[in-house]
């Protein structure tokens, strides 16, 4: 990877951009702040950034690096996925859930999880005292294989939601942005 694209970084930061460079090769896209991979299976998205977001669960460390899957989650179990943590997020328009941590492994456990919370019903409770263990596992004979591979296939599409304003509405909506607003 080029040292000038994280130069200035955090080491947190520069530590998961190389991790991702040495897996997936050079980003997609890059700008001061952010670096982002498209399309790097199972992932939609591997994006690291700069900013460090503070995170004590399961235990303190910075969020830095984001990995995005398709996945649909059910209306009634999305409650349950942000009781979970609030570093795995739920983009119902785009059918995107991702997890931020502070690498590919964390964010692997939280999503195996997630898949879990939404598809399984597990217990809210009981899917955090297994990302507890399972990062406890972590350099243990009996590593827990949540930490290394997603247990899922990604998949699902978006969901656009339901139009709520009429024909008639729509068209003067239309006029009045000089045709710019498209709703179908």
């Amino acid at each position: 990877m080029k040292p000038e694209l994280t130069e200035g970084w955090p080491t947190a930061a520069t530590a998961a951009a190389r991790a991702a460079d040495q897996k997936y090769g050079p980003p997609d896209e890059a700008s001061e702040n952010t670096l982002i991979w498209h399309d790097r299976t199972p992932w939609k998205r591997v994006v690291v950034s700069r900013a460090m977001v503070p995170h004590r669960f399961p235990h303190s460390h910075v969020d830095v690096v984001e990995h995005v899957v398709a996945h649909r989650v059910p209306l009634e179990r999305i409650g349950a996925l942000a009781a979970f943590s609030g570093s795995v997020v739920y983009d119902r328009t785009r059918g995107e859930l991702s997890s931020h941590c502070e690498d590919e492994e964390g964010n692997i456990l939280a999503l195996n999880l997630a898949h879990d919370v939404v598809t399984r019903g597990l217990d809210v409770e009981a899917a955090r005292r297994r990302g507890h263990t399972a990062i406890e596992s972590r350099d243990s004979a009996d590593r827990d294989p949540y930490l290394d591979a997603l247990v899922f296939e990604p998949g699902g599409g978006g969901d656009p939601d339901e139009t709520t304003i009429d024909h008639e509405l729509q068209d003067r909506l239309r006029q009045a942005m000089g045709g710019a607003v498209h709703v179908t």
